[in-house]
């Protein structure tokens, strides 16, 4: 896990947490990142049986799943998650 720094809510000036994120390597490809709730997998893993088993496992675990290309996956992460706005 990455922890991020906190960061400050625009409207009032509050500090808001930044969740950490998970990216699971292969050699040095990035194969997944897990942010909050949500799994981004990539759509041709390096190891397609582990892609498959972690798919299900994160589904089983009440994750949403998302198949990306690996581009999108090293956008994930290239930069500190956006912090959620409490509603």
């Amino acid at each position: 896990m990455r922890e991020s720094p906190v960061t400050t809510d625009p409207r009032s000036g509050l500090p808001l947490a930044v969740p950490a994120m998970a990216v699971l390597w292969i050699e040095e490809r990035p194969m997944a990142v897990k942010l909050r709730g949500v799994v981004a997998i990539s759509r041709f893993p390096p190891e397609p049986r582990l892609g498959t088993w972690l798919e299900a496992e994160s589904l089983a675990a009440g994750n949403a799943v998302e198949r990306m290309a690996e581009a999108g996956l090293w956008r994930l992460f290239s930069q500190p998650p956006r912090p959620r706005l409490a509603r």
